[in-house]
């Protein structure tokens, strides 16, 4: 029984390190998944449906591996509608998997979201989300002091451990809401986006686990999820016929963490010719909390701005990359646009770009 308590406050020790330290999966290019973070930028694309994916494995050089994908589609409701603002909801499908124990979060969410024009070039998007999960562990890869054979001096796996648990999973559910605001140099009036006025800036937070949901394991212990604050701003400054200069900033703070993230990068049009439109960004971003962290390249390719591709590798900075040597994690985002005109005498303009 003793040893069975040293086990189970271990594991929740690791458990609210998790969350007080790694807290929240993430993504590097946090640009490249909006609902990741804010609701509130469902639906704000050029486009009618937007569906995307992202992948992300970590620390594979090390025996417990860190993988991430999140699979989402968001929808836009502007077809018929006779006021100026528009409805949009979408869907997030998101699995996270770390660790020797396979500590797992597999989850749900549903968006909503309502955006208002200020006028011709601003706008404001308010959203909600609210979802359904489950945190898991398995032990069969983990290693337990009474499979230590005292006689030959060394681990093995044949004994048995000797342990149960009373839970090895949990649900949970989960909300949250945030607010964005969006400048662009295209008027709403565009008919057609020649890809001439390009310049726009995103700004906003989003506030996630709002109800602080329980990630215990331990019947009659309790062990909440601190509210996730993510503020950020995004821009694409127009510097010249062919090229762009994108910046991003994003923060994140839950409980005592700290997370800073920021990208920069150069993007050229090869051809905006209507139909044949094509564009690679070159950038780099830099990702630090109180221990340093990683900085990584990416690379992005667009095609008539409907699909897009992108590739960044996080080049480990850390302590960690004693372990790691210096190789962390590869990402991968692709999204794809669908675009529509609505069918007279219903025709209206998408104002985003």
């Amino acid at each position: 029984m003793m040893v069975r308590r040293i086990l189970l406050s271990l594991c929740v020790v690791l458990l609210f390190s998790a969350i007080g330290h790694t807290q929240d999966f993430h993504y590097s290019q946090f640009s490249n998944a909006p609902l990741q973070l804010n609701p509130g930028l469902t639906g704000v694309f050029a486009g009618e449906t937007r569906v995307a994916a992202s992948y992300r494995s970590q620390w594979n050089q090390v025996p417990v591996a860190y993988k991430t994908f999140t699979a989402t589609a968001d929808h836009k409701y502007t077809c018929g509608r006779p006021g100026p603002g528009f409805f949009a909801s979408g869907i997030a499908l998101n699995y996270d998997q770390a660790g020797a124990s396979r500590l797992s979060m597999a989850q749900v969410n549903l968006y909503g979201s309502y955006t208002y024009p200020l006028n011709d070039q601003a706008f404001l998007t308010g959203g909600l989300t609210f979802g359904l999960g489950q945190r898991a562990f398995d032990t069969d890869d983990l290693r337990f002091d009474r499979q230590f054979d005292v006689l030959v001096g060394r681990y093995d796996a044949n004994l048995s451990s000797n342990e149960t648990f009373a839970n090895q999973s949990h649900i949970f559910m989960d909300a949250g809401l945030g607010i964005n605001f969006r400048w662009q140099e295209l008027q709403s009036g565009s008919l057609i986006d020649l890809l001439e006025d390009r310049s726009k800036l995103d700004v906003g937070i989003g506030i996630h686990h709002l109800n602080r949901p329980d990630m215990s394991f331990i019947e009659d212990e309790k062990v909440n999820l601190p509210i996730r604050w993510s503020p950020y701003a995004t821009g694409t400054i127009q510097v010249g016929d062919p090229l762009d200069v994108q910046l991003a900033m994003m923060a994140q703070f839950q409980n005592t963490y700290r997370q800073y993230l920021g990208t920069a990068g150069l993007k050229l049009h090869l051809n905006r010719d209507p139909g044949q439109q094509w564009s690679v960004l070159l950038g780099v971003g830099y990702r630090f909390d109180e221990f340093g962290d990683a900085w990584y390249p990416a690379l992005e390719i667009n095609y008539h701005e409907i699909l897009s591709a992108s590739l960044s590798y996080d080049i480990n900075i850390s302590d960690f990359n004693i372990a790691t040597n210096r190789r962390g994690g590869l990402e991968l985002n692709v999204r794809y646009l669908i675009k529509k005109v609505c069918p007279l005498p219903n025709f209206k303009f998408c104002p985003l770009i």
